[in-house]
């Protein structure tokens, strides 16, 4: 069991939002599916298929009406269980396992489950929001079939949305922050779900309690400034400005400079691409890139060729070649592949691979992930429409 205290007492996905307390407005009556029928929802035709990015194939958008959004934290602690004073369960995986005498059992999960989702039915409707964009998408494992194309800024309808916070319980699904201008969603850890809604759904917040789930807080958000975000687009004139970054470097070094292109459609291993291109391939990976994904692109890249046996050593050295106290990232890829980089990874804090985890060559290829700080070109390809509907905070490569 993890301990539930620090999520807590750190509720809020709210950051620098006031505290402040919180008073019920009169009952509302609102009314959601059941949770056994929200079970048995088939996912809609935009999460089979490989949808549109930029909304539907009927136009749907996401909701747009500018409101302000109240936020709050559902879970299913008491205040003991917050404190950690009773020990309880956190996460699917301990069903069979004892908690304060009790045995939990695939019968009681499904019932917190279905609250849950039942709660976030509830909200939804009572805020009127139909539609969301997937925000903060991590892919460390496939998604499964039913859920097709994850990516930034895709749109899923409501029971899609739904059907995603269930499986993410399980570890079925991605995590995701679900948004629209009507209602924000996201399930966190240890079964704390996080809420952002309007004044109008604020009575629902009783329903949800009688339900059996706790509702912690009431920040009401601030007016913040936001990280910058890239707005440029993936266009031709983009790809002509990578060109012509590479030949200026090309001819600074007397041979054909190559860049690094991070192809970005969501956040882990599995949502991006890494390609090693001269300026005569850009061409084919403009063809290439995913929509709504986020490219940069590095042309002052420093690689280093090292043998099989001596990759360790490479790894080392880029590693304290590197200006930060924790070392950098470390890429390791054959040089004699194709354009498409087949890498291996070395996370700063992780061992260095054996042999049976190298890319295949006798020959390979070293580099350090480029910092924060690096110079690079970036911008989002945009949907069949041209519209842009992920939002990537600049340099957020990693």
């Amino acid at each position: 069991m993890r301990d539930v205290r620090s999520q807590a007492h750190n509720a809020s996905p709210t950051p620098g939002a006031r505290s402040r307390g919180w008073q019920r407005r009169a009952a509302l009556t609102t009314t959601a599916a059941r949770p056994e029928e929200l079970r048995r929802m088939p996912c809609s035709e935009d999460a089979v298929r490989q949808n549109r990015p930029d909304g539907h194939d009927d136009g749907t958008r996401p909701d747009t009406s500018p409101e302000k959004l109240r936020s709050f934290v559902l879970c299913k602690y008491d205040e003991a269980r917050r404190r950690g004073d009773i020990a309880d369960w956190t996460d699917h995986s301990d069903i069979g396992a004892c908690f304060d005498g009790r045995i939990l059992t695939a019968e009681e999960y499904q019932r917190t489950e279905d609250r849950y989702i039942a709660a976030a039915d509830i909200l939804a409707r009572a805020a009127g929001a139909s539609h969301f964009a997937l925000r903060n998408v991590f892919l460390h494992s496939p998604p499964p079939a039913w859920l097709g194309e994850v990516y930034e800024g895709r749109i899923v309808d409501k029971n899609s949305a739904l059907r995603m916070l269930r499986g993410h319980m399980s570890g079925d699904t991605p995590a995701a922050w679900f948004e629209s201008e009507k209602m924000c969603v996201m399930m966190g850890f240890d079964f704390y779900m996080h809420v952002r809604i309007p004044e109008r759904a604020l009575a629902s917040l009783d329903d949800i309690e009688e339900m059996g789930l706790f509702v912690l807080g009431d920040q009401e958000q601030d007016d913040e400034d936001e990280e910058a975000h890239v707005s440029r687009h993936a266009d031709d004139e983009f790809w002509t400005e990578v060109a012509e970054e590479l030949a200026v470097r090309s001819s600074a070094q007397r041979q054909v400079a190559r860049a690094l292109v991070v192809e970005r459609w969501a956040g882990g291993q599995l949502g991006r691409r890494l390609w090693l291109v001269a300026a005569d391939d850009l061409p084919s990976v403009a063809a290439s890139v995913k929509r709504q994904a986020l490219i940069s692109a590095f042309v002052d890249l420093e690689i280093h060729t090292t043998s099989r046996d001596e990759v360790a050593h490479a790894v080392e050295d880029a590693r304290r070649a590197h200006s930060d106290d924790d070392g950098p990232d470390v890429v390791i890829f054959p040089p004699a592949g194709d354009k498409e980089l087949p890498t291996v990874t070395v996370e700063w804090d992780d061992p260095l691979p054996d042999e049976r985890e190298l890319p295949p060559g006798q020959e390979l290829g070293v580099f350090p992930w480029p910092a924060e700080d690096a110079v690079c070109l970036e911008a989002v390809v945009p949907g069949d429409d041209g519209r842009v509907t992920a939002r990537w905070v600049a340099s957020s490569t990693s």
